[in-house]
């Protein structure tokens, strides 16, 4: 293998997983320096396909879930910025717009440039008041030393060819004293329990832990203002000020390596398990049938459970999605409909498919449907293992 990497610049890569159904024929390699988990080869760029809510390495090109993650950016911007003031931002990976709306209605005198190479979102930016719209891939704009107070940047490092040059760069264009908000997705959720989903997808070229985003950030010249919670498995959250010192390469960490290793054994173990128990659980719903069984959540875990699981979704009362129905008309056959449609269709029983938003939609459904019965996805891969 003669990539280096990233973050410690060492030739030290060695192959150590093979996501399902990568449609780039990509190997997850452990650098045994340093051990920042990344995806070969480098392929930044592909032609364009369909959306794809896939279980699998090929999902992608939906696009919807920066939108989840708008609040606590703005208000982690707040905690270390005056919005009164008139200060400039970079918005890394625009996408549709969602976080520059919101940041600009609650900052009024600030002004953003948001950069989104993607056309189909971008317009979303288009227009927006004190707003400047660059439709280019961020490591291939050249922007002004020292120009921004701000840079926000949610879940676009993974997909970089070159992650560290382009944080080195951030650190460029800040002023002094800048802030970073940065936020990624987290290898923790690979120890999850009840994982099903390939989580090593095709436009995710780099995996980091709280330890590998950590030094990547420190050698790239920022001090860490705030970690990621302890508590949120899917995402890596940081605020980060632009210090004095020049970006360096980091050094060895057997320790990581180690945790990585075992986090890619955990992972392959626990998803193979819980993909065999997919089956009971299809068993489970389709015995629930006559009381009329609707789903909410139509993404990846609903995605195994028809193609690991082998479930009938012809067998459901209802497919409630409130966010992908908006992208996505039907999955496996099922039209998709909104959280309005649930009561008329008057089901007996409702399985939240969601690990994040679980707690959230099931208040949902219970102000919806008083009288139906919720199950949780946790619950049925809970009782489909101890029965295996």
């Amino acid at each position: 293998m003669s990539d280096t990497c990233e973050l410690c610049q060492r030739a030290a890569l060695e192959p150590i997983y093979k996501p399902e159904k990568s449609t780039r024929g990509l190997t997850v390699y452990l650098c045994s320096v340093c051990g920042l988990l990344q995806s070969l080869p480098r392929i930044d760029r592909a032609a364009r396909a369909p959306a794809a809510v896939s279980a699998g390495a090929d999902w992608g090109n939906v696009r919807y879930g920066k939108g989840f993650r708008t609040q606590i950016a703005v208000e982690a911007l707040r905690r270390h910025r005056d919005f009164a003031s008139d200060f400039a931002l970079l918005d890394v990976g625009s996408n549709r717009g969602s976080f520059a709306r919101a940041f600009l209605t609650a900052a009024p005198n600030a002004h953003l440039i948001a950069v989104e190479p993607d056309e189909r979102v971008a317009a979303n930016c288009a227009g927006l008041p004190r707003t400047q719209l660059i439709g280019e891939r961020i490591e291939n704009v050249a922007l002004e030393t020292g120009r921004f107070d701000a840079i926000h940047s949610c879940h676009t490092i993974e997909h970089l060819i070159h992650p560290a040059s382009t944080l080195a760069d951030h650190h460029r264009v800040l002023k002094d004293g800048g802030i970073l908000v940065l936020d990624a997705p987290n290898t923790a959720l690979l120890a999850s329990d009840d994982i099903v989903e390939e989580w090593f997808i095709d436009k995710h070229l780099y995996h980091f832990s709280e330890t590998t985003l950590t030094r990547m950030l420190e050698a790239s010249g920022f001090t860490i203002l705030e970690r990621p919670d302890a508590k949120d498995r899917s995402n890596l959250f940081f605020v980060a000020k632009k210090n004095g010192k020049a970006p360096s390469n980091s050094g060895v960490n057997l320790d990581e390596v180690e945790y990585a290793r075992n986090l890619i054994a955990t992972y392959v173990a626990n998803r193979a398990r819980n993909l065999a128990a997919l089956t009971a659980v299809a068993t489970e719903l389709l015995s629930l049938a006559p009381r009329r069984v609707a789903i909410w959540g139509a993404g990846r875990l609903f995605d195994s459970l028809v193609t690991h699981g082998k479930f009938d979704a012809s067998s459901l009362a209802i497919l409630v999605d409130k966010h992908l129905k908006a992208h996505v008309g039907e999955r496996h056959g099922c039209t998709l409909t909104g959280p309005e449609d649930l009561a008329s269709a008057k089901p007996g029983v409702v399985v939240v498919m969601s690990r994040d938003f679980a707690g959230e939609i099931a208040q949902e459904v219970n102000t919806l449907t008083p009288g139906a019965e919720i199950i949780l996805y946790t619950d049925l891969m809970s009782r489909a293992r101890a029965a295996a």
